[in-house]
């Protein structure tokens, strides 16, 4: 189970519809807003956004997920309205190409089985179902630009992820939820506990809930390994490590279901306060460096843990796959910071060089825009109090006007 496509011929319509797509969005923008073309930042800023949204549909097109074949049909109604207002008589063409893209996808199949986990994880082998997310609650919403996991596990004392889901959704405004989804995965497989905590979320967030903003889903049992068999690592407790090697699935079972709905992925925690905007920052953000062409891997708007790591949806299947090989070794956040380092550092220089070139790729945005509010740790006597230092009382107006071209 790779990532190579099993079809060239696929392949070959898949180029050919992302070429089609990237001409005709192009005339529609030069055509709808001239304006902007006196603009440079406005329009390398949307080539950027374009760039995207390829990225997007070029990604669903190798998971080959039904989602996929609902994404083609929605592009194809799309074109044929900018096609039909710019006068442009490409409709049977058009035509042609979505029934030809379409039966290229007829062979749907789990959107998480293209990871290569069973090496791994060999009790799923013989059950593919159990990488499915047992869904309690989903909008169906796809294709949006931010998806933000937060992952959630029941707490012997203090809950925060109420606290945090209004938190996070207030600091967002329409049109920043209308282009967001916040995917809640309740990391328990006590039903009787799922339900309680899905009932509490439709109550406390109800507009959240039936606008698509938020999906809610959780593992089935089965999807874990006997957590009594796994090696000691680290010199830690049997418990410490039976804990941070389920967080280390849960993160992974997240991902997987959050890869293929948006561009954009940002991990995030169920205690933690956002910053207003936030949205709309990270999004400039990343853009402004796809547009010039600067390379990165994470962009970190939190210095704490893994919490604020956004990430393409494209480039999670590296740390998918990361994560699975070594997921009784080391916590997450240490895994983050061990594939960083293979994917940048030379061994022949010297530590000093080694920061620099993570730093490239790492990229930490100031001030931080999630604080860490909790102080119970999700690990039975475990007490957090680390606060990100960065993260300041307002967002420095400077540098929003900045990543906004003002």
């Amino acid at each position: 189970m790779g990532w190579t496509l099993q079809q060239p011929r696929s392949r070959h319509l898949l180029l050919l519809f992302i070429t089609f797509v990237s001409c005709i969005t192009f005339v529609f923008i030069s055509k709808s807003d001239t304006r902007d073309l006196y603009d440079h930042s406005s329009v390398t800023y949307k080539m950027a956004e374009m760039e995207m949204r390829v990225d997007h549909l070029t990604r669903l097109y190798e998971l080959k997920d039904k989602d996929v074949q609902e994404l083609i049909k929605h592009f194809s109604s799309v074109l044929k309205t900018i096609v039909k207002s710019l006068n442009v008589s490409v409709s049977e063409d058009i035509e042609s190409l979505m029934v030809a893209f379409n039966k290229s996808l007829e062979m749907a199949r789990s959107p998480m089985a293209h990871f290569d986990v069973y090496t791994f994880l060999p009790h799923l082998r013989s059950h593919e179902n159990y990488l499915r997310p047992l869904i309690l609650h989903s909008g169906g919403r796809n294709a949006v630009s931010m998806v933000f996991g937060v992952p959630t596990v029941r707490r012997q004392q203090q809950t925060y992820l109420i606290q945090t889901l209004i938190n996070i959704v207030s600091n967002m405004n329409q049109t920043e939820q209308k282009d967001s989804l916040i995917v809640v995965m309740i990391a328990e497989i006590d039903q009787e506990y799922m339900q309680q905590v899905t009932a509490e979320i439709k109550n406390r967030l109800p507009e959240a809930v039936n606008s698509g903003l938020v999906d809610i889903i959780a593992p089935y049992p089965e999807y874990y390994p006997d957590f009594n068999k796994l090696r000691i690592t680290l010199g830690d407790s049997e418990d410490r490590v039976r804990w941070r090697s389920k967080q280390n699935l849960d993160y992974v079972f997240l991902m997987m279901y959050c890869q293929p709905k948006g561009s954009f992925y940002v991990q995030l925690e169920d205690d933690v306060v956002a910053k207003p905007q936030f949205h709309t920052i990270m999004k400039k953000t990343a853009l402004q460096r796809i547009a010039e062409g600067q390379e990165w891997f994470i962009l970190d708007f939190c210095r704490l843990g893994f919490i604020g790591k956004m990430m393409r949806c494209s480039d999670l299947p590296w740390l998918i796959q990361f994560i699975v090989m070594f997921y009784n070794d080391k916590p997450g956040d240490w895994l983050l910071d061990g594939m960083m380092e293979t994917k940048a550092c030379n061994l022949e220089k010297d530590l000093r060089d080694c920061q620099k070139r993570k730093d490239e790729i790492w990229v930490t945005f100031r001030p931080s825009l999630f604080q860490h509010i909790g102080t119970r740790s999700s690990l039975n006597g475990k007490i957090q109090l680390l606060k990100d230092s960065l993260f300041k009382k307002s967002v420095n107006v400077k540098r929003i006007n900045k990543i906004r071209g003002k």
